[in-house]
């Protein structure tokens, strides 16, 4: 394959990436905004103690004077759950930092262009889908779209029983020909009492 023929594919990919996973700018606004508060106040602290003025809250002299008392039994428990929450919340950055966050989206593979749906619009197909191969009203199947998984279910009419496996075997090919990406992995449930029709 070409160089140029890479190219498109390259750039396919990339936006689909950024369609369908959420993005961390707004964590790291966050965490930059305190940070740049948490300098700002030490360095107004050092202003002050430089100059001889009183502190806004505490000297940082005083602040490292009064860290081992902080440490002794009295006040142990207290650290020890900051100490916790602090680090639950440096695991969970971490977790933000490392792990792809996924948005209700799902690509349709095309090495051209690059196409994305919401999984509510993937679910609204599907059920009109096997709604119209079950010849049912509207109402009468709800489909839920997560991640890897679809879970279409039919409340028939009464009288009119439906073959749950064929309905199933009809929605995984349909749903297959759409080449979205993640693959779904497609389930039909039947629902065991029906409704009566109007």
């Amino acid at each position: 394959m070409s160089k140029k023929a890479s190219q498109p594919r390259l750039y396919v990919s990339y936006l689909v990436r950024r369609e369908t996973h959420s993005s961390r700018a707004l964590i790291s606004v966050i965490l930059a905004l305190l940070l740049i508060a948490g300098i700002g106040y030490l360095a107004a602290e050092g202003v002050l103690s430089a100059l001889g003025r009183p502190p806004l809250l505490a000297a940082p002299q005083d602040l490292w004077e009064q860290a081992p008392v902080a440490l002794q039994e009295k006040s142990r428990p207290l650290v020890i759950i900051v100490g916790a929450v602090l680090g639950l919340f440096g695991l969970g950055l971490l977790g933000k930092a490392i792990l792809p966050g996924s948005l209700s989206k799902h690509a349709l593979r095309d090495e051209r262009a690059a196409y994305v749906a919401d999984d509510s619009v993937i679910a609204s197909g599907i059920s009109r889908l096997v709604r119209e191969e079950a010849g049912l009203p509207q109402g009468t199947v709800s489909t839920a779209v997560s991640k890897r998984r679809s879970l279409s279910t039919i409340t028939p009419s009464t009288g009119r029983p439906l073959d749950q496996g064929q309905m199933t075997q009809f929605t995984k090919d349909e749903v297959t020909s759409w080449n979205l990406q993640p693959r779904l992995k497609t389930t039909v449930k039947v629902a065991p009492e029906g409704r009566l029709e109007k």
